[in-house]
C-alpha cells in the first residue's frame, strides 16, 4: 500500500514541457513588444517630427562677470545629465549672446508703493536675457520636448551649463526658429 502512495505522488509531480516553454516565450515577446512600442517607436516618431526651436530665457541676479563666459555658438548642456540642450544664439541683431542689464530688486516703501532698486552700474549683479537654439517638438499633449526625454515649458527653471559656466535659466518662451 505504501508503494501505491509513492507511485501516485510521483505521477502528480509537475513537469516542465513544451507548452510551458511556449507560454514563457509568449510572455517575453509581449514584454519586448510593449518596450518597443513605448520607447523605440516613440523615439523614432519624435525625431521624425523634430524642428529647430528657439528657447528665450532669463537669468536673474548673477555676478557681473558671468555673462562674459557665455558666447554665441557655445553648446548648452543640461547640468543634471550632461545631455545637449542646444546652442547659444545672438540676442536679436546684437553680436553678444546675452542682453545684460543691471540687476534689480523690488521693495515696498512705507506708503505701500513698490520701489525698484538697481545695483549700481552693473558692477556687481546683473540680469541677462538670451536665446538657445535646440531641436525638439510639441507633442500631442501640447508639451515641448527636447529629444523626447526632456520636457520644457515657459515659466520653468532648469540648471544648464556651458564649457565654462553653470547657471539656472528661467524659460520665457519656446518658438519655432524663423529661417
Amino acid at each position: 500500500m505504501k508503494k501505491e502512495n509513492v507511485a501516485s505522488a510521483t505521477k502528480n509531480k509537475a513537469h516542465f514541457n513544451v507548452i510551458d516553454a511556449i507560454i514563457i516565450l509568449l510572455v517575453i515577446a509581449i514584454a519586448a513588444g510593449i518596450f518597443f512600442r513605448s520607447y523605440i517607436i516613440e523615439k523614432l516618431w519624435a525625431t521624425s517630427k523634430s524642428d529647430n526651436y528657439v528657447i528665450s530665457f532669463s537669468i536673474e541676479d548673477i555676478r557681473y562677470t558671468t555673462p562674459t563666459y557665455m558666447n554665441v555658438g557655445d553648446k548648452v548642456y543640461f547640468s543634471d545629465n550632461g545631455e545637449l540642450l542646444g546652442t547659444l544664439l545672438s540676442e536679436s541683431d546684437n553680436v553678444n549672446a546675452l542682453n545684460i542689464t543691471p540687476a534689480s530688486k523690488y521693495f515696498t516703501d512705507s506708503n505701500g508703493n513698490i520701489v525698484v532698486v538697481f545695483y549700481p552700474d552693473g558692477e556687481s549683479r546683473v540680469d541677462v536675457k538670451g536665446r538657445i537654439e535646440c531641436v525638439g517638438y510639441y507633442g500631442e499633449d501640447g508639451g515641448f520636448s527636447v529629444d523626447g526625454r526632456h520636457y520644457l515649458a515657459p515659466g520653468q527653471s532648469i540648471s544648464v551649463r556651458t564649457e565654462l559656466v553653470s547657471v539656472t535659466i528661467n524659460i520665457m518662451s519656446i518658438e519655432l526658429l524663423a529661417e
